[in-house]
């Protein structure tokens, strides 16, 4: 019409796509068909993966399907990783937010949490360093705890929170190991007798710890973080029950050393998932 141009996608359901307005403008779509063929030349990609909200899923289905018609050679290596939407954010400085602002916002509640207990901060190194972590975490582990779809509703007074399933507890439960491993009375020994290690809930444990690999490969597969992070909170409750039974101090050492490399592998699993996660272990608190 008057010289615009358009792609007739109706017969995938997927309506009419104007790619040039009738004064020669172009719009997002063809900006995106130019920059999809200009990533190629640059970088001869295996894949291409837009991470976008759900939003836009009919403009990317828009998008894939041109570039399909158009004949490119590398059009089935798109895709489209959407997300659902974050509900009741806002800051101190108002409802405009930023990630920048969420972040410092985060990290000043977690240390107005942290000083709340006054003789535990005075032994924290760093403390603002490890508010930092907390708060972040607390963010990121909100945000990936479920599928990527999945709409939440944002809650500073639960993400903050040591209990639940929540970025704080994780780093607690990492930090807590790091200190048992610290204070034991044996060393880490790859070769302790694991078979000592019949009680139920530590065979839960190991078989908990043995899963990685495949949960890892799941989430790459899936290309849902909420299966990592499911993984190391379902871990890190396990460990919590096993605390008070199953102890590393006051046992022989043949036994102390079984759990230890217990507790051991399970912090290295959850520490390792965190930084996978873009997150700091956290070792002391």
């Amino acid at each position: 019409d008057k010289g615009a141009k358009l792609v007739d996608l109706t017969e995938h359901k997927l309506d009419k796509a104007l790619v040039q307005k009738s004064d020669g403008t172009t719009l997002y779509l063809t900006r995106d068909i130019g920059a999809a063929i200009e990533r190629y030349e640059k970088y001869n990609f295996d894949k291409i993966i837009y991470v976008v909200s759900s939003q836009q899923d009919h403009h990317l289905k828009q998008l894939f399907k041109t570039v399909e018609l158009l004949g490119l050679p590398y059009a089935d290596r798109f895709e489209h990783i959407n997300y659902g939407l974050v509900n009741g954010m806002s800051t101190r400085r108002g409802t405009v937010v930023f990630l920048d602002d969420m972040l410092h916002e985060s990290k000043e509640k977690m240390h107005d949490v942290m000083r709340a207990n006054e003789a535990k901060y005075n032994d924290v190194v760093n403390p603002e360093h490890i508010a930092d972590v907390l708060g972040m975490s607390a963010i990121v582990i909100q945000d990936m705890a479920a599928r990527r779809i999945k709409n939440y509703t944002f809650d500073w007074g639960r993400i903050l929170n040591f209990e639940g399933d929540t970025g704080p507890y994780l780093q607690y439960a990492h930090a807590r190991l790091c200190s048992l491993e610290r204070k034991a009375h044996v060393k880490v020994n790859p070769d302790a007798d694991v078979s000592l290690l019949t009680e139920e809930v530590t065979c839960d444990i190991i078989n908990q710890i043995s899963l990685y690999p495949d949960i890892l490969a799941a989430s790459i597969k899936s290309l849902e973080p909420c299966t990592v992070v499911q993984y190391i909170l379902k871990l890190s409750h396990s460990i919590s029950s096993a605390w008070e039974t199953i102890k590393v101090r006051g046992e022989a050492d043949d036994v102390a050393e079984a759990r230890l490399l217990m507790y051991w592998s399970a912090r290295t699993v959850i520490g390792n998932a965190l930084t996978l996660l873009g997150l700091e272990p956290v070792e002391a608190m």
